[in-house]
């Protein structure tokens, strides 16, 4: 029987009668337990009350909470980074790791990991003699660090490259993903991966095992020594590490390579030495505009995931309804994507489509889908047959009578889409919510024939759905709070990030993605290279140009989409005749094998063979005045056009925060993280230098006019983001 010997705030410190000493950690008023001021402070008291007792056999960290080890540092005080001085910060990195110092300076001592284990988590785990992993699904290692702009600052890169190698460490620590138990074991990151029921007597027996031995000693000495490489070894990982790193960020991201050449300076001395490089490179980093805008993405994010999607009247508002019978109608690409995520979510669904051979083509695709592993990079067949069992599929619309959530995901024709929203309607259940996958058609008509419109809306999913976070959830005139709430929870449950839009043409994402493309043509026919304007546009940090992500998208579907947004938005975004020609000539993109370029093969791994010459003929009926242009110029005739849509955007009320703007296009077009969203990015400028940037282009038309609220902001000195 155990008996506590004192109960802290966070920690409670128990001493079983077999001398060993257990701290557990619950830290309240948090989702997951997290290292904040109080935490640290009872660790601190906790160690110094096991100091005054009797030497223990072990002392044992473990979580209080299922399902949650550390997810790393409280973000608030990593908010507060910004205000600090260098010598500041460096100051709570160094005081961080005395703390976790002396966890291998007397006792043996052993973390057990069950849950996540992130960044500050994972360094306190570190700094044991012992690790425990669970093999349960919910455990994660991971030091994601490197995503804030940052590097491990308690300890991890001097502690970690020790341990499992230089390389494995760079590459761990500078990629920022998680690991599960079981390969956090093979790489050396735990001694064992063992299930949770048994993970704490796991650890017992391994302080039991090594009791005779050295074997504690010896890993304390190698984490307190040089680690000694050779010179060829350390040169070869410099250059090829590099080499990937440049591949992945195009150098905009600092914290990679100060990652590598921490972990390689921080390998020729002794830990202590090591250890303040670690402090000093994170001070370094913590000063960087990038760091700052992307702690900025990571908080906006935070925000969605506790945003219920409606305005709540406080504490004693009811939680959203869960939504645990969920079926699809429609089984073409979107359609089995969505299934395939309910799938992932742990979820039964049912797909309906009244093409049988439809229907049977998708499975094997969905299950592919569902069963795919971020860790091999590889669907898993095991896992695909259990998913099989939890699949359900049907040609009549009556077997979504015990649904309480439908999707519809048909052709994208207003009047198909209404026949179909009608008889889902009839078939379900009066609670049932009706939801539309729908990029383009307004909801506010495709809600017309419905009797009920108050439970319908739309989720507009994109493409393809595994990959893309955002789900832009549209409520139109009708569509209740309890309707909105429910599908925002549902969508989170699918491990999307939801953002609500008021019903209009393009919603938030298209209409703020239609100014970028409409301009990029314009430029064209004013016979700047298409390659030009989309080594500009990645040159900003987009992932492809916006020419290449017309062949991407299919100029017959951006045909489509631009004309619901001509017709609504026509004063600045007119029908470019061009994209017509190019489909009249069958030049579809890369599902033809030709479009603004010309390709080898067809489909998204098309390889661009010819850029532009082939699409010339047709771009030569359509010319427009020649502009000189500099490469700034082009830039500034992407994005500032987005920017006013934006601004637009929240002047219409169509997005409740213009957070919600900064989320969607980093999710859903990739927006550059580094620039913090297009808001922050506009900051990064101030209003009077984008007024000062519209001077030139006055006579392109109104679409570069600045509005009111731009001239507002500027002549105030305000801000786009508060």
């Amino acid at each position: 029987m155990a008996v506590t010997a004192r109960e802290l705030a966070t920690v409670a410190v128990d001493r079983p009668t077999d001398g060993f000493v257990v701290l557990s950690f619950t830290v309240p008023d948090h989702r997951h337990n997290v290292l904040n001021r109080q935490v640290l402070a009872d660790f601190a008291a906790a160690l110094d009350e096991i100091g005054r007792g009797p030497v223990p056999r072990g002392v044992i960290l473990r979580s209080g909470r299922p399902g949650s080890f550390f997810a790393g540092a409280d973000m608030d005080r990593l908010g507060a980074l910004g205000g600090l001085g260098r010598t500041e910060i460096e100051a709570l990195c160094n005081a961080g790791k005395q703390l976790f110092s002396r966890l291998s300076a007397s006792w043996p001592t052993a973390a057990v990991i069950d849950g996540v284990c992130l960044g500050g988590g994972l360094e306190l785990a570190l700094a044991c003699d012992l690790r425990v992993a669970t093999s349960e699904p919910h455990t994660q290692l991971g030091m994601p660090e490197v995503k804030l702009g940052l590097l491990p600052g308690w300890g991890g890169t001097v502690r970690l490259h020790r341990l499992i190698g230089p390389g494995p460490a760079v590459e761990f620590a500078a990629g920022g993903e998680s690991v599960d138990g079981s390969l956090a074991e093979r790489m050396g990151l735990v001694d064992a991966c063992v299930p949770a029921a048994v993970a704490v007597e796991t650890a017992r027996r391994l302080f039991d095992f090594h009791a005779p031995g050295d074997f504690i000693a010896r890993r304390r000495r190698q984490f307190a020594e040089p680690v000694g490489m050779d010179p060829a070894e350390t040169e070869f990982l410099e250059a090829t590490a590099t080499a990937v790193m440049l591949g992945r960020t195009g150098g905009r991201y600092p914290a990679p390579p100060t990652i590598l050449q921490t972990i390689l300076a921080g390998s020729a001395v002794d830990a202590e030495a090591a250890e303040q490089i670690e402090s000093a490179a994170f001070a370094t980093l913590a000063a960087t505009p990038v760091a700052a805008s992307l702690l900025r993405v990571f908080q906006i994010g935070e925000r969605n995931r506790r945003d219920l999607g409606v305005a709540t009247a406080g504490d004693g508002a009811s939680p959203p309804r869960s939504l645990a019978t969920p079926a699809v109608v429609g089984a073409g690409i979107m359609g089995a994507g969505i299934v395939a995520s309910h799938l992932r979510a742990g979820l039964d669904v049912t797909l309906v489509d009244v093409d049988r051979e439809a229907l049977a083509r998708s499975v094997p695709s969905i299950l592919e889908e569902a069963a795919w592993n971020r860790s091999t990079k590889r669907s898993d067949p095991e896992r695909a047959v259990t998913l099989a069992g939890r699949l359900r599929t049907a040609t009549g619309l009556a077997v979504l009578a015990g649904c309480d959530i439908v999707i519809e995901s048909v052709l994208e024709r207003t009047d198909i889409k209404q026949q179909v929203l009608v008889d889902i309607e009839q078939a379900v259940g009066p609670e049932a919510i009706v939801a539309t996958n729908t990029s383009t058609n307004p909801i506010t008509r495709l809600a017309e024939p419905l009797t009920n419109p108050a439970r319908f809306c739309g989720m507009h999913f994109f493409n393809p759905v595994r990959r893309m976070m955002l789900v832009e959830v549209i409520r139109g005139p009708a569509t209740s709070d309890a309707t909105v709430a429910a599908v925002v929870a549902h969508a989170k449950r699918l491990g999307k990030c939801p953002v609500v839009v008021r019903d209009s043409p393009g919603f938030l994402v298209n209409r703020v993605l239609m100014p970028y493309l409409h301009e990029a043509v314009e430029m064209v026919r004013e016979g700047v290279e298409p390659e030009r304007i989309d080594r500009v546009s990645r040159g900003f940090g987009m992932p492809m140009g916006p020419i290449e992500l017309y062949d991407m998208i299919g100029l017959d579907t951006a045909f489509y989409a631009g004309l619901v947004l001509s017709d609504a938005y026509g004063d600045r975004i007119e029908a470019s005749p061009v994209i017509p020609a190019l489909v009249k000539a069958k030049r579809l993109g890369r599902k033809t094998g030709a479009g603004f370029y010309d390709y080898a093969g067809t489909g998204p791994k098309a390889r661009i063979v010819d850029t532009g010459t082939g699409a010339a003929t047709v771009l030569a009926r359509y010319p427009l005045p020649r502009r000189e242009t500099t490469d700034r110029t082009i830039a500034d005739r992407l994005f500032i056009p987005m920017l006013l849509e934006a601004l637009r955007v929240l002047e219409e009320g169509i997005v409740r925060d213009g957070r919600d703007i900064d989320l969607a296009v980093i999710h859903a077009l990739g927006f550059p993280p580094f620039r913090g969203g297009l808001l922050a990015w506009a900051d990064s400028l101030g209003a009077v230098e984008i007024v000062r940037r519209l001077e030139p282009l006055a006579e392109l038309g109104r679409r570069m006019e600045p509005l009111p609220q731009l001239l507002a902001l500027a002549s105030a000195g305000g801000s786009f983001t508060t």
